[in-house]
């Protein structure tokens, strides 16, 4: 088995991590490193022996720093390592615990666009992520393609993430969130929202439902490392927050990876928890729903909640939508007996993360899927948490999947090397005064793509592999590249484009973009300018007041790929050279 090197050292409770009682005792932290550290595991490894530690999990995708189990009076000295961005403690996490199930009625799905005619003939294109204490691999109703089981130690205390069939599940959490996203329709238990997608079991939490932050982490860099996944529920967390997690949800995000979380089931303020307080996720409360009907009209089931209404153990506040999550039927270990009822927000999360599936396997990214999500809720519910913010009850009933067809047997899931369907939209972006040039030659698919649209952000379309396109006034646009292959699956990519008025002056700006140790940098050089300083603008915002010598280099100090629009100003003037665009 393939093995990606990150992971948790010691799993202790928040208190002793936080404060450990001497200062020979080990605790757990997460060690983000600053830019540049691409060799973490090394530095990782140096830190560890100067401070007497022991190396936990590296990270090396969503972000770079490694967790390590150190004595207390090692922290302040590894904070002050050249290399270190951030140190924090690691935080204990848990599983929110507390036919067609009644949560896929009420979010108002509509049967005849998920195919739903109990025949296993069509499965949502799109691939789910469930990190969580894993899914049962012998469940006859989910489509387990592949995952990795996060919990493994060497000899010496490392810990990764082993890749494998599936993370099996040896509780029962991780089985029932699976299905309420991706159960299949073919006529035996429950089906799913987004009926028979792929799912990932990615197994971060033990036999007992626990597990630390460090290996959520290592969970999150697991799945943005196979590069096809679009989507990722977790139904977990612990008290707190982390800097180390809100900026693993971020880059996860950017890398087209939608991030859906349970608020929790404190009957608090869910910015008080991890992962749920991660302004990059979609954090998810519970609605009390008994017969999957908006009105009220319902008696108790499982529970005493009253029906239409937040579910009383739900955390509230910073949440961004809510969906069914009370006496949720949904699918178990089959020794367990196959099919079970569980409330909680964890049961709500799995909702949403099926809409965003459907979504995903239309083309739709990140960005779009929140939009889209939380447009599309309804308020048909009484909101008794008296935190004053009613959030949107996710409503599907719009939401139109892509299809894969199967046999019809539903015996068989996809194989895991089988890639998705969707072409991958790219474009490049060159502005002189007001006209732009958009190039979408890099965009990229399996088989041939036969369509570019183009929408420019201001009430024009086009069509067309390269296009130019004339803006009527300065300011920053939305552009949108659709692409469509010969199957008829799309992709889409998006970008902010600025453009602004050519000057009336004659300042002349040339600027070429280059990498110094994977490093992004931008030479410019101009002619024209009277003033003795000169303003440098990058992306609207000045960035630097040089003397008018006429050359600057931008050491932006970003690594990958991106864009962004240079120009140069008469200091304390209007008077700018055109705006011109380095792409990397």
């Amino acid at each position: 088995m393939k093995r990606l090197a990150l992971a948790v050292a010691v799993a202790l409770p928040l208190s002793v991590m936080a404060e450990p009682a001497n200062n020979t005792s080990h605790a757990s932290y997460i060690v983000m490193l600053k830019p540049g550290n691409a060799a973490a595991g090394g530095v990782a490894a140096r830190i560890a022996r100067n401070s007497g530690g022991r190396v936990g999990y590296v990270y090396e995708n969503v972000l770079q720093g490694f967790s390590i189990s150190v004595p207390a009076a090692a922290v302040a000295g590894i904070q002050r390592n050249p290399n270190v961005l951030s140190i924090e403690p690691d935080l204990a996490v848990t599983t929110f615990d507390q036919l067609v199930p009644t949560g896929i009625d009420r979010s108002l799905a509509n049967y005849q666009a998920l195919s739903l005619n109990s025949t296993d003939d069509y499965r949502v294109d799109a691939d789910v992520a469930v990190l969580d204490t894993g899914i049962d691999v012998d469940h006859p109703d989910l489509n387990i393609v592949g995952g990795a089981n996060c919990l493994y130690t060497t000899g010496g205390g490392t810990a990764y993430c082993e890749d494998a069939e599936t993370g099996d599940d040896d509780h029962y959490h991780g089985t029932h969130v699976a299905g309420s996203i991706a159960a299949l329709d073919n006529g035996i238990g429950v089906a799913g929202i987004a009926p028979g997608a792929r799912l990932w079991a990615i197994k971060v939490l033990d036999s007992q439902g626990s597990g630390t932050l460090s290996g959520i982490i290592a969970g999150i860099d697991w799945v943005v490392a196979q590069g096809r996944i679009e989507v990722i529920n977790m139904s977990l967390g612990g008290s707190g927050s982390s800097n180390a997690m809100n900026k693993a949800v971020a880059n996860a995000v950017k890398s087209n990876v939608t991030v859906v979380v349970a608020a929790g089931n404190s009957n608090a303020d869910a910015a008080g928890f991890t992962p749920a307080n991660a302004p990059d996720a979609i954090t998810v409360s519970a609605l009390a729903d008994f017969d999957g009907l908006p009105g009220a009209l319902s008696a108790p089931t499982c529970r005493s909640d009253r029906d239409d209404s937040l579910a009383d153990f739900s955390n509230w506040g910073a949440v961004d939508i809510a969906a069914p999550g009370v006496c949720i039927l949904s699918t178990i270990p089959v020794e367990q007996g196959s099919y079970g009822t569980i409330s909680g927000t964890s049961m709500a999360a799995p909702h949403v993360a099926g809409a965003a599936a459907i979504l995903a396997s239309n083309g739709q990214g990140p960005s779009a899927i929140r939009t889209t999500l939380l447009t599309s809720g309804n308020y048909n519910w009484v909101d008794d948490s008296g935190d004053g913010v009613k959030e949107p009850l996710l409503a599907i009933s719009n939401f139109t999947p892509d299809f894969v067809a199967t046999d019809g047997g539903g015996d068989e899931p996809s194989s895991p090397e089988e890639p998705n369907s969707n072409p991958v939209a790219s474009f490049s972006t060159n502005c002189s005064d007001l006209s732009c040039s958009f190039d979408g030659s890099a965009s990229t698919d399996d088989g041939s793509i036969t369509a570019y649209e183009w929408t420019f952000g201001d009430g024009y379309t086009a069509n067309g592999q390269s296009v130019t396109h004339a803006y009527s006034t300065e300011g920053t646009y939305n552009v949108v590249l659709t692409v469509v292959d010969n199957e008829s699956a799309t992709g889409t990519s998006r970008e902010e484009v600025t453009v602004s008025a050519a000057s009336s002056a004659s300042i002349n700006l040339t600027a070429t973009g280059y990498k110094q140790r994977g490093v992004q940098k931008a030479d410019l050089t101009w002619g024209g300018a009277t003033t003795e300083m000169v303003a440098i603008y990058r992306d609207g915002s000045i960035v630097a007041t040089p003397s008018n010598s006429g050359a600057y280099t931008d050491n932006i100090n970003q690594r990958g790929g991106g864009s962004y629009n240079y120009s140069v100003c008469e200091a304390g003037t209007t008077t700018c050279s055109s705006t011109v665009v380095v792409t990397f």
